[in-house]
């Protein structure tokens, strides 16, 4: 009872706070580490070439053309992922340089803590108590308030004498709090005794909330942030762009400038963030301090006090309110007036959660440790949730469960974190681009529903599980639900990296005839005039890939159904009390399963006009493209069925939307199973045969790709779906002039009510979870299943790869860049490591020629040091080959050329000295012959190698033209 009580008098600001302060600390790790690592290059800057150190050498190495575009940079990138990894970790000197720089500001930020409240108190030369209070009067009253108010914290009372307003503030750290007293102030003690217990009470409840602990700590950081990390940021850029401006050639400037910028623009954007949140959040707990004090005794009238006159417009005026850290008297007095305006959630505070959320996720992805895996994303969603959940959830508990929470709040709070997630991905992502606006921005809109589907999800579950009978069974089914809600944010943050950023770049095109030229070389048949087919199919394997392979997207999905489902059934029965309406929604689900059933008919007819006249090999064709079509069917009937039900639905329209998609999509695969296993029988649906006969198992091998497409994607689709029809049908009400309330959508039964049985609950429940989670089990536990969308995916890069490797640059500058950055970051290194094995083996001949001769006048060989000398060359060409391509076509062939030379020769050493298992027997003849042809092979290959290895030289020395 004690949290459940805590928790209604909470003022949620906690996990903001909490959020900003880790986005500041977050960001100083990679932006310490770039200061470190780009001013000594500065200091000695004479040329271009300076800069190509780090990261933008490794970036210059991989092919990297600043003229170029995105998509073609990726696509160099990509030839040799692993080892741009590897080379950006090589040049990480001090793995945790950045955070070691970090600790040094959280000391700092430390030292500012504790120094900022004596600071104040010296400047502001504060008066002790006693020095006013002759007869002790104002102590007593203060002691009073004090033991009224029950603070337990280490507080004294002093006054400022040069502050003469009715007012009074606190400051101090943790543990130990000064509460000034204005000296206009202290002669309200016996003209307005009420007045002067409101100021206070206040300052005491910012005590009790530990306000001062979130102000002077968010205070302290901010500053040595500012100091050493955001301020040498804009001079280094400042001093990059004097040097570009003057005539110094840049690798960035000024055909990489977004990338140049994007530290600045990023630095102004978390300085405006932090500014604006810290505000907002400050001015929250004003209104929560001003509630506190009201609770403790205030008079309320003592807010009755009129605002000082603002000079400019109303916009104006509203616009610079943003930037105060107190609320204007009238806010003040209408959150005291209205008791649910506090727990209402503010557009800005989600906007300016999503603008952290994506700078914090840029920041952590970063850090080495963090680099490769989730990881990242884990964390901003981690950091997310509870904020989402605090600020949607808190309502509802102090409502005890009885608040609505169905309406448009949780919708228009996802919309705005989502829109905030667009604008710091936008803004962030510049640090890896060229190009100002993305090629296909479009695909940002996804932002909303990412945050949408999750927010309104959370509210309309919580609900559900708030009414539960039992207290522990409110709080586990609470804990359940936040974690679900914080899987689904991950999983779609985890779609945009992974899939939609490709989508957005444009590296998702027209492959269909890839798709084609792949399927030609792999499935027999004729796949001429399937194009627009094929075409379709790459862009939606793009959309539906990302996620269908995880195991723990696909069980957060099938939470998102079953546990509203269960938290409508364990509650007590009523007439339309869970607002899941469960009859007429699964009803409904069936109105939708039908629907599908006859799309996937009309999908059979069509497909029929294109199906070939022999079946067999010759009808692979037309199978793959059936079960891509099949599977849209599908899909598309879900996502109808949940946009349709969350539209007509008057509370829980997400729910009801997923429930209803659910059964569609159970009873969808028990479809498509009939028709593939009947497949010959059923004349003009027929697709692969023409002979009937009953085959299971090619209904199960088709449904088994339908199902690894459609498992999880139908569920989020649906959500989504849901949030758009319920969108529309508000939209249209509010035209026609209709109540857009939930409430007034369902009118309540007229009929007698008659509770389900127990027995009818439990077999529900079992009828639609039973069949979910043996598909779920299949789907994610056979590889097969799981392996089918990864193939049909890597199909489209495999034939992407077909268009061999991406234009070399073109500008003189720019390859020499290119060279120059190949050679300093590893090519010379590999050149060295080729030419000192090559040396071991030359030194291996002479020692061998200098050894005793036999008989006949020949040396005798130590075939295994030789092995192992050969083996050694091998291996240090096949290191070199999983380097960067040379810069440039030409140089490309002659370095691979060279290499393919030697590693031949060294293997034919080898073989000739220590033979393989499995080779053909040889004589000694035989491999004396094999033996001197490998080690000529290998003096042409160095030869050869050599000269490749000047030509890079040449190219990274030759002047700019």
């Amino acid at each position: 009872m004690k949290a459940l009580a805590a928790l209604r008098s909470a003022s949620g600001t906690g996990p903001r706070f909490a959020l900003l302060m880790g986005l500041v600390v977050a960001s100083s790790i990679p932006t310490l580490d770039t200061l470190l690592q780009d001013v000594p290059v500065l200091v000695g800057l004479r040329d271009g070439r300076e800069g190509l150190h780090g990261p933008t050498g490794c970036m210059y190495a991989a092919g990297f053309d600043a003229a170029s575009s995105d998509l073609a940079n990726i696509l160099r990138s990509l030839s040799r992922p692993g080892a741009l990894h590897k080379c950006i970790g090589d040049h990480t000197l001090v793995p945790y340089r950045g955070a070691l720089a970090t600790l040094v500001l959280l000391a700092l930020a430390a030292g500012l803590y504790w120094w900022l409240p004596a600071a104040r108190e010296r400047w502001r030369r504060m008066v002790p108590l006693e020095t006013v209070d002759a007869d002790g009067a104002l102590r007593a009253e203060l002691a009073a308030l004090c033991a009224r108010t029950g603070v337990r914290a280490r507080l004294r009372f002093c006054v400022d004498p040069a502050r003469m307003t009715a007012g009074a503030s606190v400051y101090g750290r943790s543990g130990s709090y000064t509460v000034s007293l204005h000296s206009g102030l202290l002669p309200q003690l016996g003209t307005d005794p009420e007045g002067f217990r409101a100021v206070v009470l206040h300052e005491l409840a910012h005590v009790h909330h530990r306000d001062v602990d979130h102000a002077y700590a968010s205070t302290a950081l901010w500053r040595a942030y500012v100091l050493l990390a955001l301020i040498p940021t804009f001079a280094v850029t400042g001093w990059i762009l004097i040097l570009a401006l003057s005539g110094l050639k840049s690798p960035w400037w000024p055909a990489a400038a977004p990338t140049l910028l994007a530290p600045v623009l990023i630095g102004l954007l978390l300085a405006g963030l932090v500014h604006l949140a810290r505000a907002d959040l400050l001015r929250r707990r004003e209104l929560f301090a001003d509630r506190r004090a009201v609770a403790w005794g205030a008079d309320a009238a003592n807010w009755q006090r009129a605002d000082p006159a603002a000079p400019g417009a109303p916009w104006l005026r509203r616009l610079t309110a943003l930037l105060g850290t107190h609320p204007r008297w009238e806010e003040r007095r209408q959150a005291l007036a209205d008791a649910d305006r506090l727990d209402r959630v503010s557009p800005l505070a989600m906007f300016l959660t999503g603008i952290s959320a994506a700078l914090l996720y840029r920041s952590l992805a970063t850090l080495p440790v963090l680099s490769d895996g989730p990881g990242s994303l884990w964390i901003t969603a981690g950091a997310v949730t509870p904020v989402l959940c605090f600020a949607l959830g808190l309502p509802l508990v102090r409502a005890s469960g009885t608040a609505d929470g169905d309406g448009r709040s949780a919708a228009v709070a996802g919309l705005w974190l989502g829109f905030g997630l667009l604008l710091g991905e936008f803004v962030s992502s510049g640090q890896v681009r060229l190009d100002w606006m993305l090629p296909r921005p479009q695909y940002l809109l996804v932002f909303p529903l990412i945050a949408a589907v999750p927010a309104v999800w959370w509210s309309q579950s919580l609900r559900l599980a708030l009414a539960l009978p039992r207290q522990g069974q409110r709080w586990t089914a609470a804990v359940g639900c936040a974690l679900v809600t914080a899987t689904v944010l991950w999983a779609g943050l985890r779609w945009w990296h992974t899939g939609g950023m490709a989508l957005s770049l444009g590296a998702v095109g027209n492959q269909g005839a890839e798709l084609a030229a792949y399927y030609a070389r792999t499935v027999p048949g004729d796949w001429h005039g399937y194009g627009p087919d094929l075409s379709a199919f790459a862009g939606g394997l793009a959309l539906l890939t990302p996620l269908s392979g995880t195991m723990l997207v696909g069980a957060a999905t099938l939470l998102m159904w079953l546990v509203p489902l269960a938290l409508a059934l364990l509650q007590r029965a009523g007439p339309g009390g869970t607002g899941l309406r469960l009859r007429r929604t699964l009803g409904a689900g069936l109105a939708g399963a039908l629907v599908c059933g006859a799309g996937l008919v009309l999908a059979q007819l069509m497909m029929n006009q294109s199906r070939p006249a022999t079946t067999g090999a010759a009808a692979a064709p037309s199978v793959v493209i059936h079960v891509w079509w099949v599977t849209v069917t599908v899909l598309a009937a879900c996502l109808l069925t949940a946009a349709v039900v969350a539209a007509r639905a008057g509370r829980s329209r997400l729910l009801r939307g997923l429930l209803a998609a659910q059964v569609v999509q159970l009873f969808a695969y028990a479809e498509v199973f009939l028709l593939f296993s009947a497949d010959g029988c059923l004349g003009p649906l027929n697709t692969a045969f023409d002979v009937c006969r009953w085959r299971p198992a090619n209904g199960l091998i088709i449904d088994g790709q339908v199902t690894s497409l459609t498992l999880v994607n139908a569920i989020l689709g649906s959500a989504c779906a849901a949030l758009a029809g319920a969108g529309l049908a508000w939209a249209v009400r509010r035209l026609r002039g209709r109540p857009t309330a939930d409430s007034a959508a369902e009118p309540a039964p007229t009929a007698a009510f008659r509770p389900p049985s127990t027995l009818l609950k439990a077999g529900t429940l079992l009828a639609l979870t039973a069949p979910a989670v043996v598909l779920a089990a299949v789907t994610f536990t056979q590889p097969s299943a799981a392996d089918d969308p990864r193939l049909w995916q890597d199909a489209a890069d495999a034939a992407g790869k077909q268009r061999g490797p991406a234009p070399p640059a073109k500008a003189p500058q720019t390859r020499a860049w290119q060279a120059a950055s190949w050679l300093n970051n590893g090519g010379t290194r590999h050149a060295q490591q080729i030419n000192a094995a090559s040396l071991a083996l030359n030194s291996e001949l002479l020692k061998a020629a200098s050894g005793k001769r036999n008989a006949d006048g020949k040396v005798t060989l130590d075939e295994k040091a030789f092995h192992r000398r050969c083996g050694a060359l091998s291996r240090q060409v096949e290191k070199a080959r999983d380097y960067f391509p040379a810069p440039g076509q030409d140089l490309q062939k002659k370095w691979s050329r060279a290499l393919n030379q030697v590693h031949h020769g060294a293997q034919e050493c080898q073989d000739a000295t220590v033979p393989r298992k499995g080779t053909p027997h040889r004589t000694d003849a035989e491999r004396g012959r094999l033996f001197t042809a490998s080690l000529n092979e290998i003096v042409n290959g160095m030869r050869t190698f050599g000269t490749a290895v000047q030509d890079i030289k040449k190219t990274a020395t030759s002047p700019a033209k």
